[in-house]
């Protein structure tokens, strides 16, 4: 800070500190984002509840326990649509609070989440698969929901489905890690992200989709509860630089 000398009146000025301006309304949005992170672990997880899950692996017993409970596939996929909607504020929130002490790993993070910020919208295959088990039956409806014969669908399998599945679980993994290094969390949020992840991938029963399910959403509750705890000032500043 420089001072001068006014010669007019023979008294040095000393010019103000710089103010930092805090951004308005910080306690609403501090509120919102935290509100956040609870709807999509708790919405998800109930969404994951109420699955009519077929409780053995392949695509004729998948169309089958669609076609028993069509009213109760409907309403799963609908709160899984919400839930996982609402990931991707809680992947930039997580983002941008960490964006200060762990740079890099929460730009990957906010990177993979943005990728996979279309998981919501595979949830209308669902819906899909309920409409050809009714009308195609469970048996006959399996070459038309696997889309035997249509030309590169592995293609969009991989980029639709895997991609998007993975970037935005994965992402969540590396934005609740880039949290821990910024100190803003502990470790086992992440830990438990991704082994929830292992655990629910691939799995066709309830016990083990909602283990794998509960250990990733009471890890996303943890981390909102975090932001409503913090200060406004934390809020809006975020992490501190490393």
């Amino acid at each position: 800070m420089t001072t001068t000398f006014d010669s007019t009146t023979g008294t040095t000025l000393i010019p103000a500190a710089p103010v930092t301006l805090t951004e308005p309304g910080p306690t609403f949005r501090r509120r919102v984002t935290g509100a956040t992170f609870l709807a999509a672990a708790g919405i998800t997880m109930a969404g994951i509840l109420a699955t009519p899950f077929e409780n053995g692996s392949g695509e004729t017993t998948y169309l089958k326990s669609l076609a028993a409970h069509p009213k109760q596939a409907v309403v799963a996929a609908v709160l899984l649509h919400f839930g996982y909607l609402l990931f991707v504020p809680a992947a930039f929130a997580m983002a941008r609070l960490a964006r200060r002490g762990a740079r890099k790993l929460s730009a990957v993070g906010i990177t993979l989440a943005v990728l996979g910020s279309g998981l919501s919208g595979l949830l209308v295959t669902d819906l899909y698969d309920l409409s050809v088990a009714r009308h195609a039956g469970a048996a006959g409806g399996v070459p038309i929901s696997n889309m035997d014969g249509v030309p590169l669908a592995g293609l969009g399998f991989i980029t639709m489905g895997l991609l998007t599945s993975v970037g935005m679980t994965l992402g969540l993994v590396l934005l609740a890690g880039a949290m821990r290094r910024a100190r803003l969390a502990p470790i086992w949020p992440s830990s438990a992200t991704f082994a929830g992840i292992v655990v629910g991938f691939g799995a066709h029963t309830l016990v083990r989709t909602g283990a794998g399910f509960g250990a990733m959403c009471v890890a996303i509750a943890f981390l909102g509860i975090t932001v409503l705890r913090m200060s406004d000032e934390r809020f809006a500043y975020g992490s501190d630089p490393r």
